[in-house]
């Protein structure tokens, strides 16, 4: 119920959504009738959305997400127990393990919440699709982790690399831990190059929107699973 009710809300909560949304109001509101109250309204949506398309307010709330964990290059002398690869990843994800698992031949590697499909990039890439297990039932990161737990059964001093964005990993990392799963972080897919890209307006107009999108997303995530008791902080830190 908590997957549905969560794909309905970001519908509407999404702050390009939300803007537009408001705007919408606004000037539906001015067709049916003189309002201060309506042009104060499309005044506010109006300044949201310059605000979002031509700021690094997306860069400021992604910044702190992507570098909550930093990056760590695998240990090629200690080759880790397995690797967990989360389907909010996508292609880059799979690119990483691909890399990975050729670098550790005996690793046991799972993709959760992918389809059969990814297989076949992995494939390409160079990956041996016979080592992967594919856990396809997982929709949520909460989910992620309890199936993998449940699956993998981790022991005391086993390593497992956690691969997945890195602006989604406090969130993950998080849900992992309530599992009673300790994982190190293998962050990918970086879109900001650190605290120095608030000083560089890298995008603007839709991309800057999108990434605006993306960071609300995860803040509004972990709130959500820090008051549900899905993550073992509100901002779950190394």
């Amino acid at each position: 119920m908590t997957y549905y009710v969560s794909k309905v809300f970001w519908l509407i909560a999404a702050p390009t959504s939300a803007l537009v949304l408001i705007s919408a109001i606004a000037a539906l509101w001015a067709v049916l009738g003189n309002s201060k109250f309506q042009a104060l309204l499309a005044s506010a949506a109006a300044c949201g959305l310059v605000i979002g398309a031509f700021t690094p307010i997306g860069v400021a709330l992604t910044v702190p997400l992507e570098y909550r964990f930093p990056f760590r290059q695998a240990d090629s002398e200690a080759p880790p127990d397995g690797i967990i690869v989360l389907a909010g990843a996508g292609n880059a994800g799979v690119d990483a393990v691909s890399a990975l698992s050729q670098d550790y031949p005996k690793t046991r590697l799972i993709f959760s919440g992918f389809s059969a499909i990814a297989l076949k990039r992995f494939a390409r890439l160079g990956g041996d699709p016979a080592r992967v297990y594919v856990e396809s039932r997982p929709r949520t990161t909460s989910e992620d982790a309890l199936y993998s737990a449940a699956l993998l059964k981790p022991k005391p001093g086993e390593r497992w690399l956690l691969v997945t964005l890195a602006s989604h990993m406090p969130r993950a990392v998080g849900c992992f831990r309530v599992a009673g799963f300790e994982v190190q972080p293998y962050p990918v897919g970086f879109s900001t190059s650190g605290p120095l890209s608030l000083f560089v307006l890298n995008a603007t107009g839709s991309v800057a929107l999108l990434q605006l999108d993306v960071a609300a997303k995860e803040w509004i995530g972990l709130i959500a699973y820090g008051l549900m008791g899905k993550t073992d902080a509100l901002f779950p830190a190394p």
